[in-house]
């Protein structure tokens, strides 16, 4: 796999950006939150899926080039819609290999089944008990008391 290429080669050059340091090796850390407008700070600032919807709802607002916030919660809406059709996307598409992938774990934990031979013997014992049960029904007397169908 390639090294990510910066979107604008001359970010470097802006000043106040924190994108360079993105784009400029994989280990460098995210943009901070205050490189982003006032209106936008709040939303970036929030814990948990807020913060990638805020950040999503900024990326669409400067893709279609609103400056101001004033179209925050429309943005943010269509953030958590692309968001949201993203996420049934993903899991739709990899319902199959998810399900093989437990499929496989439930086989893992089970043992294997009997072989042929081990079915043979087993038989083999079976009818042997059932003879024994047999004669010792006959050598006790016990099949005399049975009644006679006729």
């Amino acid at each position: 796999m390639s090294a990510p290429h910066p979107l604008r080669p001359d970010a470097a050059s802006d000043a106040g950006s924190d994108v360079s340091a993105v784009s400029s090796s994989p280990g460098a850390k995210p943009p901070q939150a205050s490189a982003l407008p006032p209106g936008w700070r709040e939303l970036a600032l929030a814990p948990g899926g807020d913060r990638v919807t805020a950040l999503l709802a900024f990326a669409l607002a400067q893709d279609a080039g609103d400056e101001a916030a004033t179209r925050l919660p429309q943005r943010r809406a269509e953030a958590e819609k692309l968001l949201g059709d993203w996420s049934f996307r993903h899991l739709h598409n990899h319902a199959e290999s998810i399900r093989q992938e437990a499929a496989r774990g439930a086989l893992a934990g089970m043992k294997s089944p009997p072989g042929f031979l081990t079915l043979v013997v087993a038989g083999f014992v079976a009818t042997l008990l059932a003879g024994g049960l047999g004669w010792v029904a006959i050598t006790a007397g016990w099949l005399g008391h049975l009644p006679v169908a006729g």
